[in-house]
Formats: structure tokens, C-alpha cells, sequence
């Protein structure tokens, strides 16, 4: 219970250090989680900058030891997959030791960073891209919907399932209006690294209309792409956006072939489902009425 607890922290620092790095007193707060975690006197992140090279990120702590000071530091990689995207740096405590139980949580950190990192960087990388949707770096609707018609076909020539599902921010109008659009337009590109990490590799997120995103669940049948809906929208939830703090968020689902062999069948189903749960009180995951589950 207590290394799953350390774990969440861990995870938590994650989200804040690399949803909104502009946050300085959330990054700050993030660092000190990070702090406590590993019982350690510094923690530093290095980053892939824009021109390629390893760049200081963030750091807590006197890094400035005395002559003499031979206190342990520990680097470990953040990669994604082969791909090497940082740093992670620690400073241990005057004749501090790493227990077996302090570098486990050192590499669920590194995983978690290096993940969240790879998101953030490839986000920001393809955001002014052709097809691309500026505000979040996710695949346009246009975009979305072209893969999403390639993977049916493929589906189709195998005989396997595949799915869809919207995942819609609630009350987002209520939102732009109480903070404006530019923290509006943050808590979409936090909510788009959100999803991309609760999704697997071969899965695809793109951004639709308005507060909306489309998930492409390729060899996913009904049941199981509703319970990645869930799992996605409480994702959203459970996520802190800084300023906003917390948000809720409403799904809906669709399956091929149960709800359509086209892309726009499965579009007006999922659109269906939506609405369904929207207008049952939102904060819920609906699929059509063929999978018999409301």
C-alpha cells in the first residue's frame, strides 16, 4: 500500500512537471514531491531541447557542495523506447545510502518522466504540422477521421473489430468564460498528453470539434473499448490543470461492425452515445444500445 501510494506521488509529479512547464510554483511543488519521495537533498531534470541537446529543465535543492563533499548523485536516462529524452539527476543527503526500496521508486520516476516527456516533446514537435490541430498537437479531425477510415478498411480485409470513442470535457463554454481562452486552449493540450498516455502505442487520439477528442482503438471490440473509455475519462478527471484544478469529462463508444462498417456510422453512433451520457447526468461512459450497456 505504501510503495503504491509513493507510486501515485511520483505520478503526480510527473503530470505537473511536464503538462505546464510555465508553472514555476507547480513545477516547484512537483520537485519537492520528487524530493521527498527519493529522502534526497537535490533533484534536477534535463530535457531534449529545440536545438537537439540535453538542456537543464527544472531543479530543487543546493546542487553547490563543499570541497570535499563525496556524497552519492545518481543520472538515470528518460527514454522513449531507444530514444534518449532527458535526465533525471539526484543528490543524495550527507552519507545517504539508496535503498533497494529508494531505487525502485527511481525507476518507476524515470519510466513515468520519460513517457510523459516523449508525449510532451512529440506534441510540441508536430503542432504547426499540416494536419495537425495547433492548440493541442493532436491529429485534426480531418486527420483523425482519414485513419480512421484506413484502419476500417484494414479491419474489414481481416475480419477484426474496431472502435471509437469521443471524450468530451464537460461545461467547457462555462470554463473559456470564467478563464479565457489561453488557459482554456492549456487545459486542452494537458487533456491531449493526458490521453495520449493512457492510451497504448497502436492506439490514436485526435482532436474534434470543440472540447472534444476522438479515440481510434484499432482490434477492440465493444466491451473492452468501453472500459478504455472509462478508464480515459477518469484519467481526465483525477488529472490536476493547474489553475482549473479538476475537471469532468463525459464518453461515448462505438464498435465496428456491431454499429456501422463506414466511418461516418461509427462517428453518428459514437455522437449517439455521447449525447446519451450526456444527458444522463455526464461523468459516465455509454455505448450504443447493440452492446446492450448504458
Amino acid at each position: 500500500m505504501a510503495r503504491r501510494r509513493a507510486s501515485r506521488s511520483l505520478w503526480q509529479a510527473c503530470e505537473a512537471l511536464l503538462s505546464d512547464p510555465s508553472d514555476r510554483r507547480r513545477v516547484r511543488g512537483a520537485l519537492e514531491i520528487l524530493r521527498r519521495a527519493f529522502g534526497c537533498d537535490g533533484v534536477a531534470i534535463h530535457a531534449l531541447g529545440p536545438a537537439g541537446m540535453i538542456e537543464p529543465f527544472c531543479a530543487l535543492g543546493d546542487w553547490r557542495t563543499a570541497p570535499g563533499d563525496l556524497r552519492d548523485c545518481m543520472t538515470v536516462p528518460l527514454l522513449r523506447g531507444a530514444e534518449r529524452l532527458g535526465t533525471l539527476d539526484l543528490l543524495a543527503r550527507p552519507g545517504q545510502r539508496w535503498s533497494p526500496q529508494q531505487l525502485g521508486l527511481v525507476r518507476t520516476a524515470s519510466g513515468a518522466l520519460g513517457a510523459a516527456l516523449g508525449a510532451r516533446l512529440e506534441l510540441e514537435r508536430l503542432r504547426r504540422q499540416p494536419g495537425r490541430d495547433r492548440a493541442t498537437g493532436l491529429p485534426d479531425e480531418a486527420a483523425f477521421l482519414e485513419r480512421l477510415s484506413e484502419e476500417l478498411v484494414r479491419a474489414r480485409a481481416v475480419g477484426i473489430p474496431v472502435s471509437i470513442a469521443f471524450v468530451e470535457i464537460d461545461h467547457f463554454a462555462a470554463l473559456v468564460s470564467r478563464y479565457g481562452n489561453p488557459i482554456a486552449d492549456r487545459v486542452l493540450a494537458e487533456a491531449a498528453l493526458v490521453l495520449k498516455l493512457a492510451l497504448r502505442e497502436g492506439d490514436g487520439v485526435g482532436r474534434m470539434s470543440g472540447a472534444r477528442f476522438g479515440l481510434l482503438l484499432p482490434e477492440t471490440d465493444g466491451g473492452p473499448a468501453l472500459r478504455v473509455a472509462e478508464r480515459v475519462r477518469l484519467s481526465l478527471e483525477e488529472h490536476g490543470f493547474g489553475r482549473v484544478a479538476r475537471i469532468s469529462a463525459t464518453a461515448g463508444i462505438a464498435s465496428s461492425p456491431n454499429d456501422g462498417m463506414e466511418a461516418v456510422e461509427l462517428v453518428e453512433r459514437a455522437s449517439q452515445s455521447l449525447s446519451v451520457a450526456r444527458k444522463s447526468g455526464r461523468r459516465r461512459s455509454t455505448a450504443p444500445a447493440t452492446l446492450g450497456i448504458q
